[in-house]
């Protein structure tokens, strides 16, 4: 979202050496799905300033990674900030419910100084 993209874009701007944009939800088709009509806003993979200036530190990649859940932030013996441990997760229909299912040996350790948490917002009704 615009708040996660402006926390990208200042990283970079403020000298950070690698930015890692951590997505739970599944990355969003390249068009408007029928199930997506207007006028509805459109669900749709996009690319912002912020995410293409953090592709440089990254040899031109995308920086986004989706379907991955943190499960826990990790700190040194002092309480500071040295990674988060994440795992990759799934989701599936279930009892008619749409539900995030972890993936079995896909949990790692990503090293981290700083975490910004841009959570989504869904309006002002929910």
């Amino acid at each position: 979202g615009d708040t996660g993209n402006d926390c990208i874009g200042t990283a970079v701007r403020q000298g950070a050496r690698q930015v890692i944009n951590l997505e739970l939800m599944p990355q969003p088709p390249g068009q408007r799905a029928v199930s997506n009509p207007w006028p509805h806003w459109p669900l749709v993979f996009r690319t912002d300033y912020g995410h293409q200036e953090a592709s440089l530190l990254n040899n031109g990649d995308d920086i986004r990674e989706f379907c991955v859940s943190t499960k826990e932030f990790v700190g040194d013996d002092n309480g500071n900030l040295i990674g988060l441990k994440v795992v990759g997760v799934r989701w599936e229909e279930i009892n008619g419910q749409m539900r995030m299912v972890e993936l079995p040996g896909s949990e790692r350790l990503i090293r981290a100084d700083l975490c910004f948490l841009a959570l989504g917002f869904t309006g002002p009704e929910h």
